[in-house]
C-alpha cells in the first residue's frame, strides 16, 4: 500500500511538472518609460543622483537630459551607473545664442511681413529660429549633433524644437497672448528670407514674396516648408548614424497637429523614435484625446519606430487622473510614456507610475 500511494505520489508531482513546462512564459514587456529633465534643479551630483535612483526605483529606463555639452560625460556616467540611459536634450532650430545673434543675425528667419526673429520674436522673447532652409544653418547644426552624439557612452541625441515657430497656437494658449488665430497670420508665418524665396522660386517657377494674403492658400509652398524641416532632420540624423549613435525627437501630437500648427511632418522622418508631447490641456481635450493621439502617431509610424507617449504634469488635475492619461497611452499602443517633468510628481504619483509601469 505504502508503493501504491508513493508511485501515485509520483505520478501527481510528474503530472504537475509536465503541465507547469507546457505552459508558455510571461512574455517581458518590450516597453520602456522616460522623463524629460534639466540640470536646474539638481544643484549637485549628489541631488542628481538622488534623482536617478528615485526614477530608476520606480522603474523609469532612461531621461531625456538638458545640459550644456561639458556636463554631458559626466551626467551619462552617473545614469549608467544606476541603469538609467541618457539622452543629450537639446534645443535646435529654436536658439537663441548671443554668439550666434551677433555674427549671423542673417541665419534667422523672416516672417510674411519681413520682420526675422532675430529682431523681432513672436510670442515671447527667447523664440529666435534659425532657418532650415539655409545649408550654412544645415552645417552649424550637423556640428551640434555629432558633438553630442561623440560624448562617451551616450545613449542618443533627443532633439527639441526641430519645426518653424507657431504659424497658430494650441487653442489654450490664444488666452494667455490675447491673441485670435483662426488662420495664418503674416507675422507668424514663416519664412520668407531671401534663401526660401530663391529655392522655391527655382523649384517651382512661383515667387513666394508676392503671395501676400494667399499665401495660406498654397498648398505647394506650404509643403515647401515642411520639407525643409524634414530635409534637415535627415541631415541630422545621417550625421548621428555615422557616429554610431540613435538620434530621436519630441515632436507635436499627431502628424496632422504638427503640420498645421508648426510646420512640422514629423512621420516622414526616419529617427530612431519619437516623443510626441500628449498635452491634452493645451488643446482643451481630455484625457481621452492622449489615446486617440498615440493611435494616429503610431498608425503613421507603421512599425518604422517605437513612439512614446509624453505626458505633461500640469494637465493632470489629480493623480488618478495621471494614472488614466498613462493608461490611454498604453491603449494607444504607445512603446511607454515620457513626463514632464519628474519634478511635478507628489509621493502619490511616484506610487502610480510605479504602479502602472509594473502592470504595462
Amino acid at each position: 500500500m505504502k508503493l501504491i500511494n508513493k508511485l501515485i505520489g509520483l505520478i501527481v508531482l510528474f503530472t504537475i511538472i509536465s503541465l507547469s513546462a507546457c505552459q508558455p512564459a510571461k512574455e517581458e514587456s518590450s516597453a520602456k518609460h522616460f522623463v524629460w529633465m534639466g540640470e536646474g534643479k539638481n544643484e549637485g551630483t549628489e541631488e542628481l543622483e538622488k534623482m536617478f535612483i528615485k526614477l530608476k526605483e520606480t522603474g523609469i529606463d532612461g531621461v531625456m537630459y538638458q545640459t550644456s555639452l561639458e556636463k554631458y560625460a559626466a551626467a551619462v556616467e552617473l545614469a549608467h551607473k544606476h541603469g538609467l540611459e541618457l539622452h543629450a536634450w537639446q534645443t535646435i532650430l529654436r536658439r537663441y545664442d548671443d554668439k550666434l545673434l551677433s555674427e549671423h543675425a542673417d541665419w534667422y528667419t523672416v516672417s510674411r511681413d519681413g520682420r526675422s526673429t532675430a529682431e523681432h520674436q513672436p510670442f515671447v522673447d527667447y523664440y529666435k529660429w534659425l532657418c532650415p532652409t539655409k545649408p550654412v544653418v544645415r552645417a552649424y547644426l550637423t556640428k551640434v549633433v555629432e558633438d553630442l552624439a561623440e560624448v562617451p557612452n551616450i545613449d542618443g541625441v533627443h532633439l527639441d524644437y526641430i519645426r518653424h515657430s507657431d504659424v497658430i497656437l494650441a487653442r489654450d494658449l490664444w488666452d494667455v497672448y490675447g491673441l485670435v488665430m483662426d488662420k495664418e497670420y503674416a507675422e507668424f508665418d514663416f519664412c520668407y528670407c531671401d534663401d526660401c524665396i530663391e529655392r522655391y522660386k527655382k523649384e517651382t517657377g512661383e515667387d513666394a514674396s508676392t503671395f501676400g494674403d494667399a499665401a495660406p492658400d498654397n498648398d505647394k509652398w506650404r509643403q515647401f516648408r515642411y520639407d525643409m524641416v524634414t530635409e534637415t532632420v535627415a541631415e541630422l540624423t545621417k550625421a548621428v548614424h555615422a557616429k554610431g549613435n540613435k538620434i530621436n525627437a519630441a515632436v507635436f501630437p499627431t502628424p496632422t497637429i504638427s503640420k498645421k500648427l508648426v510646420r512640422q511632418e514629423w512621420d516622414k522622418w526616419a529617427l530612431d523614435a519619437y516623443y510626441p508631447m500628449n498635452y491634452q490641456s493645451f488643446y482643451r481635450e481630455g484625457i481621452d484625446w492622449i489615446e486617440q493621439s498615440c493611435v494616429e502617431g503610431v498608425a503613421a509610424l507603421n512599425g518604422r519606430a517605437p513612439l512614446y507617449s509624453g505626458l505633461y504634469m500640469p494637465a493632470f488635475e489629480t493623480p488618478e487622473d495621471f494614472r488614466m492619461g498613462i493608461q490611454a497611452s498604453k491603449k494607444g499602443g504607445a512603446a511607454g510614456v515620457c513626463i514632464f517633468t519628474p519634478y511635478e510628481l507628489t509621493d502619490e504619483h511616484w506610487a502610480i507610475l510605479k504602479e502602472e509601469i509594473d502592470k504595462w
